[in-house]
């Protein structure tokens, strides 16, 4: 039986649609997911550390486990090539607890 390449598990049942994948320029894979926005009261939503997020955002995966997070995005969002991704991906803002880990790794 051929193996199957291990792919990333979509976050919970957030997600919108099917993922979109690319690789960007120095070769790492990146899989990209629409994370429907939180449905919460719009109080509880103004408390919220990200207003933009309210909405939804794109969640990019490299094949290492980096995730990043953009938002706003524009709806047509898999339409656009992966030229325009990766520069998005550069753009998103990574995920704190990547960040701790980065920083826990770094002290080790």
């Amino acid at each position: 039986m051929a193996e199957q390449e291990e792919k990333p598990l979509p976050p919970q049942d957030t997600t919108l649609g099917a993922p979109v994948e690319f690789t960007d320029a120095v070769g790492v894979r990146w899989t990209v997911w629409e994370i429907a926005g939180p449905s919460f009261s719009e109080r509880l939503a103004s408390l919220l550390p990200h207003p933009d997020r309210r909405r939804g955002w794109l969640l990019f995966e490299s094949e290492s486990g980096e995730r990043r997070r953009l938002s706003p995005y524009p709806s047509d969002w898999r339409s656009f090539n992966p030229f325009t991704l990766e520069r998005w991906c550069l753009r998103a803002t990574r995920s704190l607890a990547e960040r701790r880990r980065r920083d826990d790794d770094a002290r080790t």
